[in-house]
Formats: structure tokens, sequence, C-alpha cells
């Protein structure tokens, strides 16, 4: 027959062994949750995708306004050496291109039209194509053409320069790819109007 005292410390036993097995995950669950060994890894691993995706999106935009200055600078330079002559020629003007692709380094030109129009505006202030020249070769308005001018340049019996200035800027890939757009080309455009500073007019010899 057991005596109880025996039967007392078997089941104390029983039950230390149960809280021994127990007990075991419980500290490896702490022990686990306590680690803190390669936490900064994991937080780089999370935050490094998206500290990059802003780093390049914020490149590409900047890229893109140093682009979009350079279109401005070209368009505005071009208008402004025009209009400081009384007399121009075809030659002339292409030499503007040149001027343009000075301005541009250290970003490439892609695609390049050039427009110079001369404009005319009588004592009514109809603003009219006098001559017109492009880099492409053809005239790109018939002379007489009617031509919109800012209101605050429309004035009576004086002549304007026209240039007219775009260039391709091409998007890099990741840009494209994280939108899900196609586009990976825009077109910057610029447009400025130059008083005449010599003469009454400039004229084109051959345009």
């Amino acid at each position: 027959m057991t005596r109880p005292d025996t039967f007392d410390r078997e089941k104390n036993v029983r039950r230390d062994g149960r809280t021994a097995v127990l007990a075991r995950p419980a500290a490896l669950l702490r022990r686990f949750l306590s680690e803190r060994d390669g936490v900064g890894a994991v937080e780089f691993a999370l935050l490094a995708p998206v500290l990059i995706v802003l780093y390049l999106c914020a490149f590409e935009l900047m890229t893109g306004f140093s682009v979009s200055k350079k279109v401005t600078m070209a368009a505005s330079t071009v208008a402004d050496l025009v209009s400081r002559t009384d007399k121009v020629s075809k030659a002339d003007l292409l030499g503007m291109v040149d001027v343009t692709n000075a301005v541009f380094p250290p970003y490439g030109v892609d695609n390049l039209s050039l427009n110079i129009t001369g404009v005319s505006i009588d004592s009514a202030k109809q603003a009219k194509v006098a001559w017109s020249w492009s880099n492409s070769g053809a005239a790109p308005y018939a002379v007489g053409a009617t031509v919109a001018v800012p209101d605050d340049m429309l004035s009576e019996e004086t002549f304007l320069v026209r240039s007219e200035l775009s260039v391709d800027h091409e998007l890099l890939m990741y840009l494209p790819a994280l939108s899900g757009s196609a586009i990976k080309e825009i077109t910057i455009r610029r447009e400025f109007f130059f008083r005449q500073r010599i003469n009454t007019d400039i004229s084109c010899t051959d345009c």
C-alpha cells in the first residue's frame, strides 16, 4: 500500500515535469521577442527600396526642371539676338541652332525644333507674319498669317521677333516602370517675343 506522502511526492514530480515542458517554449518565445540583434538590418531592408525610389524620382524631377530651364534660356537668347539686328538671312538664322546647342550642355539635345518668325504689327494692332524660318528647312508660317501676340506687347507700328523652341526629353526607365505608363519621352516647348532693337523692322533677305 502506497503511503500518502509518497503519493504526494510522485504527484508533485509529474506536475513539475509538465510545468518544465510548458515553460521551455515560453522561455524560448520570450527570448526571441527580447532579441535585438539584426533589427537595424531588418529596418534597412524595409526602408531601403522606398528611399531609393524617392531618390530616383527626385533626380528625375531635378533633371527635367534643369532641361526645362535650358529650353527657356535658349529660346529667350535666340529671340534676343535676332531682335538686335535690322537684317537677317537664312544663314544667320541657321547659326541660331549653334547658339541653342551651346546653351544645353551638359544635357543633350534630341529632336530640336526651332522656329523664328518676324511679326509686323500695323496701326490697327493687327499682328501678321512678315517672314518665318525653321531649322526643318520649310517656312513654318505663310507671310501675312495672323499671329497671336501677348497683350502687353501688342503696340501699333512695332516689329517683334518670335522664337519657338522644342526639344524631346527622355525619361529614365524607372519612372515609366513605376507609374505603369508607356510614356518614356516628353516634349518641352517654349515661346518668346522680343521687340526689335534697331530700326523699325527686321527684314530677311532670303526667307
